[in-house]
Formats: structure tokens, C-alpha cells, sequence
């Protein structure tokens, strides 16, 4: 076999291996078809064409409602539906243990509704802060919004690749002027204009792809190290990363190219 086709062999090879890997990291509809309770949630994702946009991700984080927390969406279109549910799609990983484990007591996280480039102001973050009880809640990022979906319990972990978590009601989309009636009353956000060391802001990580559209710089860096990969794998739960006839499916694949370039 010549040079150029071993070449081609070992290109195509681990273009093919790469490519599958990265494409079946993990599916959203699949992690929330193993929970009926967020069947409403999951059915939405699919009709705004969002779970192709987290299925295409690297690092995601889902804030999950369930069946009985998704009435407002009923009344609304599906281009309304798809911005508030941006809103619940934060772009890098956070589980229970890390938002609990905040150097700071409150985090501000950049969503998917603030890389579409729709958003105005402070309406594409989000806020999470650990109240005094030990509670995580979540809100808008719009000064004076509140503070009233909480954190309940997750749904699914692969670190550090996606997490979902439960929380108790949707986070609505605020005046970018200040906020709006919901019809909700819970913890206000502090009176006061938080100081740097009040909130952290969060940078998601660069998109692993030239199709998922660029981020808005709108926060610094986090300060966090990124984990190890042994680690991330030592943690996985709730999520089938790899579906076995799928692997099955790459490896005859890659075995017959290798086969066909061998008799070159």
C-alpha cells in the first residue's frame, strides 16, 4: 500500500472516530424521555428546534420545568416560546455541587437567548444565588427582578458536558429598563447596585463548532479551573453517552474504509 493511502487510511479513520464521538455526546430528548414530568418541557424544546441547538453543544446546562410549571407557555407563539426557553439554557456546566460551592454567593450566566443577539440589556442572563438557607434561586439578570424559581433537585449529569436540572417555575424575560409585573413575588434581588464582590460573572466556553453563532461578550471570565477529564468521567450519571448499536454501527464503518484503503 502506498504512503498516500495509508494517508488517506489514517485521515478518514479518525475523522469518522472523531466526528461520531462528538455528534452522540449526549441527546436532550432522550435524557428527558426517561422522566414523563417534563414531557410538556421536552416536546417544546423539539418544536422550537432548541434540543438541536443543545444536542449540538459541548457545554450546556438545562434548566428543566416541569409539566405542571409550563402553563405560560401555552398562551404564547413558538417564536415566544423559543425565546423564554432560551432563557432556561445556560452555555456552560453547572450542577447542584457547583452552584452550592460558589466562591461568591451569587453568579451571573450567560443563556442561549443571549447569543441569539435578541436580546437587550441584561435580559439574555441569568441570575443564581445561594440564600442564606442554602437554597439556589434563579432570576433575571435585569436589575430588580426577582429572585423566585428555585433550584429543586437535577435531573441528569454528564459532566462536564450537560447538566439538567429541576427548578420550580420559568424564568420570565424582563424589561431590559427595569422589571415588569409578573404576576410573581418572591426574594427581591438586593436594593443596591451589586459590587464586583457581590456577583461572578460567567464567560461560556468558545462554541466547538463554526455553525453554533458567536457569543456576545458581555462578562469576564470566570475564575474556576476547568476539570480534569479524568474526573469528568469518574462522575457521569443519568446520561447514555454512547448508544451501543450506534458504536457497533461506526466501528463495522470504520473497519470497512480502513479495509477498502488497504486494498488500494
Amino acid at each position: 500500500m502506498s504512503s498516500t493511502s495509508a494517508s488517506l487510511t489514517l485521515f478518514f479513520f479518525f475523522f469518522f472516530a472523531s466526528t461520531f464521538l462528538y455528534a452522540n455526546a449526549f441527546n436532550i430528548t432522550r435524557i428527558l424521555n426517561l422522566n414523563n414530568e417534563f414531557s410538556s418541557f421536552n416536546n417544546l424544546l423539539s418544536q422550537t428546534g432548541l434540543a438541536s441547538t443543545i444536542n449540538s453543544r459541548q457545554t450546556i446546562t438545562v434548566l428543566a420545568l416541569s409539566n405542571d410549571a409550563m402553563s405560560i407557555f401555552s398562551d404564547q407563539s413558538t417564536e415566544d416560546n423559543k425565546k423564554s426557553l432560551s432563557l432556561h439554557i445556560v452555555l456552560d456546566y453547572y450542577d447542584i455541587k457547583k452552584l452550592k460551592s460558589l466562591n461568591k454567593r451569587s453568579v451571573i450566566l450567560t443563556t442561549l437567548f443571549q447569543s441569539s443577539g435578541q436580546a437587550k440589556g441584561q435580559q439574555g442572563f441569568i441570575n443564581a444565588t445561594v440564600m442564606n438557607n442554602g437554597d439556589v434561586m434563579f432570576g433575571s439578570a435585569v436589575r430588580g427582578s426577582l429572585l423566585d424559581s428555585k433550584l429543586i433537585d437535577s435531573v441528569a449529569t454528564h459532566p462536564y458536558n450537560i447538566s439538567v436540572l429541576h427548578i420550580s417555575s420559568y424564568i420570565p424575560i424582563m424589561n431590559p429598563e427595569g422589571p415588569s409585573d409578573h404576576g410573581s413575588s418572591s426574594t427581591p434581588l438586593p436594593p443596591q447596585p451589586p459590587n464586583d464582590d457581590d456577583y461572578e460573572f460567567d464567560e461560556p466556553p468558545s462554541p466547538p463548532s463554526s455553525t453554533t453563532k458567536p457569543f456576545v461578550a458581555a462578562a469576564t471570565a470566570a475564575t474556576a479551573k476547568p476539570p480534569s477529564a479524568a474526573k469528568a468521567n469518574s462522575t457521569t450519571s443519568g446520561v447514555s453517552a454512547i448508544n451501543a448499536p450506534d458504536l457497533a454501527f461506526a466501528f463495522a464503518f470504520v473497519i470497512s474504509s480502513f479495509w477498502f484503503f488497504m486494498t488500494v
